[in-house]
């Protein structure tokens, strides 16, 4: 189901936004490093660009992540690990299964597959969304430990209108 494909990626690449015009670029490694405190648990997650049809943005930073939860989204998501090591927690028809994306690596996640991004610190991923239409809903959800068919039953789950990941996740 799932393939990591090898990529390459310089940090210092030119990247345009269409925020302001089709002319705009941003200097990725000035924009991490000016935007480094902002990549905070429990997620670790700073929006670059949201405006228009593709959401860009960053997850990592100096702190480990600090999710249980595994996302479920309409949407497929790109995943490119641009420093260090992740691994992505997936369930597959009740099992888990783990995802390892290395540095320079990338991973395009189906949609509706339940996941759980894990980072340790000092890592920097690229996480590349849609945007989501009105009304369309995101789910966290939590699971209980494997039953003795091996699969985890889900023990709690939260749907809403996802406007922004990384606050919206804290109350939950």
């Amino acid at each position: 189901l799932f393939g990591v494909f090898h990529c390459r990626f310089s940090i210092n690449a030119r990247m345009t936004s269409s925020s302001s015009s089709a002319s705009s670029i941003v200097n990725v490694s000035a924009w991490l490093e000016e935007n480094k405190d902002a990549l905070l648990p429990p997620v670790c997650n700073k929006l670059m660009h949201g405006q228009g049809q593709l959401k860009v943005m960053f997850v990592g930073g100096k702190h480990d992540n600090e999710r249980s939860d595994y996302h479920i989204e309409e949407g497929e998501e790109y995943f490119y690990q641009l420093k260090g090591n992740m691994e992505l927690h997936v369930m597959e028809r009740g099992k888990p299964k783990l995802v390892r994306i290395r540095e320079g690596e990338m991973l395009v996640l189906p949609s509706r597959v339940p996941h759980s991004p894990r980072r340790v610190a000092n890592t920097i991923g690229l996480v590349l969304e849609r945007e989501r239409v009105p009304g369309e809903f995101d789910c966290l959800r939590w699971y209980a430990p494997a039953n003795d068919d091996g699969k985890h039953q889900p023990v709690y789950e939260e749907w809403f209108v996802c406007e922004d990941l990384g606050s919206q996740l804290v109350p939950v």
